[in-house]
């Protein structure tokens, strides 16, 4: 069926769609939203197939917003970041330790969003937030950005997110500094320290 969503409670998770001109009214949470990543808005336009629950209500289920297209701009933002940097590491002769270093702590981060996920939903001890944004300021925030969006993990709490993207700017000016003559020599004495 196509409807449109006229009532929703962001906080919770829930709303409803209307459909057959305004003569159906159906419940829907945001786990049946198929546009992973996606937080609905009132007025979408809507697919969704109609179930009824063991109570006979009528839910929506394989909810698909329309006009959307289910990748968001900040995944992007990462995967391009990704390649522009292996791309100016191998042109301009950068350390190119620093491309499995940021595969590493983007999958790392990852994997911390996620536990932190599965903590929050049978209440167990969480990961602070101070730690995860350390890691994504050391380099592991594209593995954030891509847990916000497929884990739906951390991608609406303030300040959290606005944090997130400051230690994003701070890293990324980070990695562009390391190409100035300073920063080659901040590299080459590390490497030498560690080696």
């Amino acid at each position: 069926m196509k409807g449109q969503i006229v009532e929703w409670n962001d906080s919770r998770g829930y709303g409803f769609i209307s459909s057959v001109g305004g003569e159906l009214r159906v419940f829907f949470h945001i786990s049946s939203v198929k546009n992973r990543g996606y937080r609905p808005k009132l007025q979408d336009n809507v697919s969704f197939n109609v179930i009824e629950d063991e109570k006979g209500r009528l839910n929506a289920e394989n909810v698909i917003v329309q006009g959307t297209n289910g990748f968001p701009v900040t995944v992007l933002f990462s995967s391009s970041f990704l390649v522009a940097a292996t791309a100016s590491i191998i042109v301009f002769k950068g350390e190119l330790l620093l491309i499995p270093l940021y595969l590493i702590l983007s999958i790392f981060t990852y994997f911390m969003f996620a536990w932190d996920k599965q903590a929050a939903q049978n209440g167990s001890w969480r990961t602070q937030e101070s730690t995860l944004h350390i890691l994504s300021l050391l380099g592991g925030w594209p593995g954030a950005l891509l847990a916000q969006f497929l884990l739906r993990h951390k991608s609406r709490k303030q300040p959290f997110k606005f944090i997130l993207w400051v230690t994003i700017l701070l890293n990324v000016g980070g990695f562009v500094w390391l190409f100035t003559e300073s920063g080659r020599n901040l590299i080459q004495g590390l490497l030498r320290l560690f080696s």
